[in-house]
């Protein structure tokens, strides 16, 4: 029950945030191009809850590079599709943001994938959400966007979701002191 109430917390908190982009499908000022957004960062977050359930089951038997690899792979496969839909070649400062984006994502990946070897998915899902708290920050200070207080209520509540199941996966007290897993390689 208080799993169920958690999510429903986390996708009210996602609701709020994205209110004012799902509200505008045929406005002049671009609000159906801002509903499509929204829209596809909830696709998105289905799929790359998709993808945390996959990464549970896959670092059972192989090792975290392994995965990251074939995670890489398979998402430079399937990017090269949308080429035809409007790509453009990037000038040298986005090509080195793209780069730097690119390297950190892979990095966290790396990151994110390790994890769950060591603990429940249960556990490593809501530290998903301090990602939105570095986005609101770097996005402040680096590219001087202020949050919207209806960004700031709705991140409140996806960030107290995610702690309210910290907390209740640490009330129920479940083992997650021994690695899981793929160990290392067998040595030849």
């Amino acid at each position: 029950l208080v799993r169920i109430f958690a999510v429903a917390l986390g996708m009210t908190g996602v609701l709020i945030v994205l209110a004012p982009q799902l509200s505008g499908f045929e406005t002049a000022d671009g609000g159906a191009t801002q509903a499509l957004g929204a829209m596809m960062v909830l696709m998105g977050a289905v799929f790359a809850a998709l993808a945390q359930i996959f990464l549970r089951k896959m670092v059972a038997t192989e090792r975290a590079a392994t995965v990251v690899l074939y995670f890489t792979l398979s998402s430079t496969l399937f990017s090269l599709f949308t080429i035809p839909f409007g790509w453009v070649r990037p000038d040298g400062h986005d090509a080195a943001l793209l780069i730097a984006a690119g390297l950190a994502g892979g990095i966290g990946q790396g990151l994110l994938t390790s994890s769950y070897r060591f603990a429940h998915a249960s556990l490593v899902a809501p530290f998903d959400y301090v990602s939105m708290i570095f986005a609101i920050a770097i996005g402040y200070f680096l590219f001087a966007e202020v949050p919207t207080l209806q960004t700031l209520a709705g991140g409140a509540l996806i960030a107290a979701a995610g702690i309210l199941i910290i907390w209740r996966e640490s009330r129920l007290g479940m083992n997650r002191d021994k690695p899981r897993g793929a160990g290392p390689p067998p040595q030849v």
